[in-house]
């Protein structure tokens, strides 16, 4: 491809934006690795992969005849792709992109530099307080660079990306003069970073005529930043984002409301129909609730920024993921840097984020109302793979420990997951339990992480010893057991009429077992206690953790006679259950999880 290229069609574009893409999954890695606004979470290459590979799939699943008809599937596709900061910025600029193609079939020089110029304007809008140094100033500069050219008469459109790329490689690198941030850790901004890789690779098509067969990652020759240079999140915890589909939506309102809101980072790209909201803030639920007031939302994420900031100085090479219906004291989650994936919770058409959107409070007020059941929903497997990419990319090896494969479909999500991104790196382990023991099976990984175990080792420790992970459940109402799946009626039946309180187990196939009744309603508590006392072995160390469903005065009083009763008891926790599984015991219920303790000991590395 040597002689001058007057104009691109469909074709032409998807080929070399396919040959950008995959240019920038190539360097995926190295992008993370200067990622530090706006919070260095190290994820700007792995969430613009995410964005730009819902882009692929249009391209290569139906090029397109037309280049309106193109570009408007590329920016839906970007939009519903759209990870992170960045990628909202970026699916915005594939907005104005699609818009200004409108009405032409092909794109000579003169209407891509317009059509790169409304792109940039886009992305500007975009966010709700623009900053300078960052993706749209390089957007900016490469769209300002090739209007200059058309005007001095250039119109050969290889001559005219040479000279945009030219000068997005010097924006690119002015970025640290723009923002003290970037300046004070020594790099260029990520996001702004990802573009220049992006028509590096679109440039080398137009001169080579071919697409990349390979995307995967080379290995980066860009050094770990030193964690001193690596700012932690300041005040707003959780990356929070969505999808809302709508007609006609007032998205300048939407913005304002948002706006109102104590947080940061906002991006509102899209149009009156489809929108991706992207915001930094501490009350995700809050984010979603103004939302669905505009239309309806869909993919609803909130990635804690600050377990991710975490993963820079994180000890071991193991990383321990799980999902909320681990019943897990919260100060040990943080402590030991546990990755929560939530589970999806309905109440008819409203779906939230278990203990992230829906809190225990908010969940027990909701149930008094009268309405629909609340149903439960395994993860999608893309929560996963987006948790299992970071990892990853920060040359960490993964173990997920789930709820029982008998009890949720969310064990084969993670698998499915693990599949697609690397199978030899991540084990995904069926615990075969659930609330409390599943907790403490966590626990027991994060700890052998951190003491330096490897993800072979600890996943041969817990295959060995799941059995002496063990939960126990006081149930006094099966009959939400009965509507959530997980109770079969007759036992409901037998239970109320004969005033009988099942003890629930799971069993070492990890199904859902009633292995002993409680008579009478009085006593139950104490006699609860009794039972769970007769399966501690007399001289034994126990870690315990008691989770209750709106019953704290019952789980306090139990975890005090426990401790009176058995004097080796290690550490006593009691924690709120999440309301996924509140959604199958209903209020009331107190759950204990044992395990008889044995400190992992520190391997060295």
């Amino acid at each position: 491809m040597s002689s001058a290229i007057s104009h691109v069609d469909a074709s032409r574009f998807g080929e070399a934006l396919l040959a950008g893409i995959a240019n920038v999954f190539r360097h995926r890695e190295a992008i993370n690795r200067i990622n530090v606004f706006p919070v260095a979470d190290s994820d700007t290459g792995t969430n613009l992969v995410f964005t730009l590979a819902s882009v692929r799939r249009v391209i290569e699943q139906q090029p397109g005849n037309s280049l309106p008809d193109l570009l408007g599937r590329i920016a839906d596709a970007a939009l519903d792709g759209a990870r992170g900061n960045s990628g909202a910025i970026l699916a915005q600029y594939f907005q104005g992109l699609s818009e200004s193609s409108r009405g032409y079939q092909v794109f000579d020089g003169a209407r891509l530099a317009s059509a790169a110029a409304a792109g940039a304007q886009s992305a500007w809008q975009a966010m709700s307080e623009p900053v300078p140094g960052t993706l749209p100033t390089v957007l900016e500069d490469f769209a300002d660079e090739l209007t200059r050219r058309v005007r001095d008469g250039v119109d050969d459109i290889r001559a005219l990306l040479r000279y945009g790329l030219r000068r997005a490689r010097q924006s690119l690198a002015g970025t640290p003069d723009l923002l003290p941030v970037l300046r004070d850790a020594g790099v260029v901004d990520a996001g702004a970073q990802g573009f220049v890789d992006l028509l590096e690779g679109v440039w080398r098509y137009t001169r080579s005529g071919r697409v990349p067969a390979s995307t995967e990652a080379v290995a980066s020759t860009v050094p770990e930043l030193p964690a001193e240079k690596m700012p932690a999140p300041d005040g707003h915890r959780y990356c929070t984002e969505c999808l809302v589909d709508g007609e006609q939506m007032p998205v300048g309102q939407l913005r304002r409301e948002l706006e109102s809101l104590s947080a940061d980072s906002l991006v509102v790209a899209g149009s009156d129909r489809r929108v991706r909201v992207h915001i930094h803030t501490n009350t995700p639920g809050e984010v979603f609730r103004i939302c669905a007031r505009f239309g309806e939302i869909r993919q609803q994420k909130a990635d804690d920024m600050r377990r991710q900031h975490r993963l820079m100085s994180q000890r071991g090479r193991v990383a321990i993921v799980t999902d909320s219906a681990a019943d897990l004291p919260p100060e040990e989650a943080e402590r030991l840097g546990i990755h929560i994936i939530p589970i999806r919770l309905n109440f008819g058409q409203d779906e939230f984020l278990d203990k992230l959107t829906m809190t225990p409070a908010a969940f027990y007020r909701r149930l008094g109302q009268p309405g629909r059941h609340p149903q439960t929903s395994q993860p999608p497997p893309a929560d996963f793979r987006r948790q299992f990419e970071l990892l990853v990319s920060h040359q960490l090896e993964v173990i997920g420990l789930h709820i029982s494969g008998r009890l949720s479909g969310t064990l084969q999500a993670a698998r499915q997951a693990a599949e697609r991104v690397d199978a030899g790196r991540i084990a995904v382990f069926d615990t075969r339990n659930a609330a409390c023991g599943q907790g403490l099976m966590v626990l027991w990984a994060a700890e052998a992480a951190a003491r330096g175990w490897e993800r072979i080792a600890i996943a041969a420790w817990l295959t060995e010893h799941r059995h002496e992970f063990r939960t126990f459940a006081l149930a006094r109402d099966l009959s939400w057991g009965v509507r959530g799946g997980r109770v079969r009626p007759w036992m409901e039946t037998i239970a109320r009429r004969l005033r009988l309180n099942p003890i629930l187990t799971a069993s070492k196939e990890g199904d859902l077992t009633a292995r002993a009744v409680i008579p009478g309603r009085t006593k139950a508590l104490e006699r609860f206690c009794r039972y769970v006392l007769r399966r501690m072995n007399s001289g034994t160390v126990y870690r315990v953790v008691i989770s209750h469903t709106d019953a704290a005065r019952d789980a306090r009083q139990l975890r005090d006679r426990l401790l009176a009763a058995h004097t080796e008891i290690d550490a006593c926790w009691i924690v709120e259950a999440s309301p996924a599984v509140g959604a199958h015991a209903g209020p009331g219920t107190l759950i204990v999880g044992l395990h008889p303790w044995q400190p992992p000991e520190a391997h060295d590395d």
